[in-house]
C-alpha cells in the first residue's frame, strides 16, 4: 500500500476547555511543557476536548476499575513522561506498566488468555503476532473511541480491533564520518547495485517482515526474490543478532557504516547527542505501524477505553513525540515538525505493510528465501 506522505495545516482556534466536568479546565502540566519544547501553536489542540468527551459511563466504570494494565515497550521513564498528562486528567485510574520484549506482549499474553489468565489489559506494539489475536478473536472492538474517527483507515483495523498509535518507519541509520551524501541510495534497487554498500558495510537485522515484506507486496515476487539475492550475494551484509535499537547504536558507534532496518526515533536520539549519525530512506519509505489493543477479556475495560483513547488523541499523541519522536498517526498531526529527519521522508512515497500480509502466503516465500541466505555458512549461497 503506497500513498504519497503530504502534510495538512492546521488552522483552529484552541479550546482550553478539556472533557468531563470533574477534570481540570487546564492544561496538564506535562502537555504544556511539550507544547513549550517543541515551540508548537496552541491551535494543534483545538477540538481536545471532543477528542476526549468519552460517555460518562466509561468514568464511572473507571473509578470503580481503578486499574489498567498496559504491555508496552517503552523503557520505564519514558512511559511515566508520556503518560503523566493522562495521570493529572484521570487520577482514579492507576496505570500499571509492564515493559516486555515481541514475545512478552505478543504470544506470552495470547497464550495465557488460551489458558484462562489475563495478564494485561491493554497491548501495544503487537506486530508479528497479530494473526495469532485475529485467529483466536482476542481484541474488543474500539470503533466507540472518539478519537478512532481521526485516525485514517490505513491506520486502524477495519473491526475495530485495534489502533495505531505511532508510526515506525524502516530505513538506514548510517554514520555520517563513513558514509557522504552521494553515496546515499535513491531506491532499494540503488542500495544492492551500489558497490560502495558491499564487503559488509551494512549491518542487517533479522526482521525482514518489517520492511522487505512490504516492498515484495508492492513490487511482486519476482523483485522481491531477485532484490533478496543480490542482496545477500552481491552486497554480503553482516548478518547481526543485535535488535534494531542496538544495531543503529553501533552504527553511530562506527561498527559500520549503516544498519538496516533502523527506527528513525532511535536514530534521532543519538543525533541529538551530537553523535555521527543521521538517517536515510530510500524510496519507497517502509512503515510499520505499532499498534494498540484491548482484550476482549481485559477486566478493566473502561479504563482501558479512556486510556487508548487518551494516547491517540491530540495532546497523547503530541506528547509522546515530545518523550519519544514517536510520530503521530492522528491526521491532524501528519506536519513535518512531527516526523524526525522529515527532508528524507517528505514527498516519498510510502510502503505500508498491511498487517494481513503477516499471515500470507508472500510472508512464507519471502521468509524461506531470507531464512536460506541467513541461515547459510557465507549468508550469501545460492537457495
Amino acid at each position: 500500500m503506497t500513498r504519497t506522505f503530504s502534510y495538512t495545516i492546521v488552522a483552529l482556534a484552541l479550546s482550553t476547555s478539556l472533557c468531563d466536568g470533574a477534570l481540570a479546565a487546564e492544561l496538564p502540566k506535562g502537555t504544556q511543557k511539550a507544547m513549550t519544547d517543541l515551540k508548537l501553536d496552541a491551535s494543534l489542540l483545538s477540538g481536545l476536548d471532543q477528542e476526549l468527551a468519552v460517555p460518562s459511563a466509561w468514568i464511572e466504570g473507571a473509578r470503580q476499575e481503578k486499574d489498567v494494565t498496559i504491555s508496552g515497550t517503552w523503557e520505564p521513564r519514558e512511559f511515566r513522561d508520556i503518560t503523566a498528562p493522562f495521570r493529572e486528567r484521570y487520577p482514579f485510574i492507576n496505570l500499571k506498566y509492564d515493559r516486555a520484549g515481541t514475545s512478552g506482549r505478543g504470544m506470552q499474553i495470547l497464550i495465557a488468555l488460551q489458558e484462562g489468565r489475563v495478564l494485561v489489559d491493554v497491548v501495544t506494539a503487537i506486530a508479528d503476532a497479530m494473526p495469532h489475536y485475529n485467529s483466536s478473536k482476542a481484541l474488543a472492538d474500539l470503533r466507540d473511541l472518539p478519537t478512532f474517527k481521526n485516525i485514517a483507515p490505513e491506520y486502524a483495523a477495519a473491526d475495530g480491533t485495534y489502533l495505531s498509535h505511532k508510526l515506525s518507519y524502516r530505513c538506514l541509520a548510517y554514520n555520517t564520518d563513513m558514509v557522504k551524501q552521494v553515496d546515499l541510495p535513491k531506491t532499494w534497487d540503488d542500495l544492492v547495485q551500489n558497490p560502495f554498500w558491499r564487503g559488509g558495510k551494512l549491518a542487517l537485522t533479522n526482521n525482514p517482515s518489517s520492511w522487505l515484506l512490504g516492498l515484495w507486496a508492492q513490487y511482486g515476487e519476482n523483485w522481491g526474490e531477485k532484490f533478496t539475492k543480490s542482496l545477500f550475494e552481491d552486497v554480503r551484509p553482516q548478518r547481526r543478532k543485535e535488535g534494531l535499537t542496538a544495531l543503529t547504536a553501533l552504527a553511530a558507534a562506527g561498527d559500520f557504516h549503516a544498519s538496516l532496518p533502523s527506527p528513525e526515533w532511535v536514530a534521532k536520539r543519538y543525533e541529538a547527542k551530537k553523535a555521527p549519525v543521521s538517517y536515510h530512506c530510500p524510496e519507497p519509505v517502509p512503515v510499520t505501524l505499532s499498534q494498540i489493543a484491548m482484550l476482549q477479556k481485559s477486566p478493566h475495560p473502561n479504563a482501558s477505553r479512556v486510556f487508548i483513547n487518551w494516547m491517540v488523541s491530540r495532546e497523547g499523541q503530541i506528547v509522546q513525540y515530545a518523550a519519544s519522536f514517536a510520530v503521530p498517526v492522528h491526521k491532524d498531526l501528519q506536519l513535518p515538525q512531527f516526523v524526525p529527519f522529515q527532508n528524507t521522508i517528505a514527498g516519498k512515497k510510502l510502503s505500508i505493510r498491511d498487517d494481513a500480509l503477516l499471515s500470507s502466503e508472500l510472508n512464507i516465500k519471502m521468509g524461506e528465501q531470507w531464512d536460506r541466505y541467513w541461515n547459510s555458512a557465507s549468508g550469501a549461497k545460492a537457495p
